[in-house]
């Protein structure tokens, strides 16, 4: 028994460590903020993920090369999908329990449009990191345009049966706001 416990506990130590970002936010930079906290003061969280470096160029794929079995795949697709303008492939792209919810806004001329300029707009993208967050993985992207203004996009990732989808499961909480708002302002550091 007792050598049993030290082989688990040297297993444990012996381990891969995963790494941890720490996603650092004011405030008064928040739409919802703790009631508790005051306008200068700061929210962290802490969460596994990794900052690459350098960043990782995501590739534009045809819908008929479209793949989810990774976060990279499910990334190149989403991006790919919005930059083509295909309300069907974007919505594909989500989960199935999210799919129809997707296809009835980008049934909106204006929520489509808005959806895909703001793709387009982004110039060249990359994979900046990822985290993991209450089972999700969330994709942080950056875009340069042409004129140098830099875009973000987080993408909220879930693995299904199907692979690796697309979720807003996060997007009302307020672990998405402070990590989006860490992304937007440069509160993000390897922990």
């Amino acid at each position: 028994m007792r050598r049993t416990l030290l082989t688990g506990l040297l297993l444990i130590g012996c381990g891969p460590r995963v790494a941890q970002l720490t996603f650092q936010a004011r405030v008064s930079d928040l739409r919802h903020a703790p009631k508790d906290k005051r306008a200068d003061d700061f929210v962290e969280i802490t969460a596994p993920g990794e900052l690459l470096d350098p960043p990782g160029d995501v590739k534009q794929v045809a819908r008929k090369d479209a793949d989810w079995r990774t976060p990279e795949d499910a990334t190149a697709s989403i991006v790919s999908a919005n930059i083509a303008g295909d309300a069907s492939w974007a919505a594909d792209n989500y989960v199935a329990e999210e799919r129809e919810q997707a296809r009835r806004g980008l049934r909106d001329p204006a929520v489509a449009q808005r959806t895909w300029d703001y793709y387009r707009n982004m110039g060249k993208v990359v994979t900046m990191g990822w985290a993991e967050v209450r089972g999700f993985r969330l994709i942080f992207l950056s875009g340069r345009d042409e004129d140098g203004d830099t875009t973000f996009v987080v993408l909220t990732l879930k693995r299904t049966a199907d692979g690796w989808r697309e979720s807003n499961a996060l997007a009302n909480s307020e672990e998405f706001e402070v990590i989006w708002t860490a992304l937007n302002t440069g509160g993000i550091r390897a922990a």
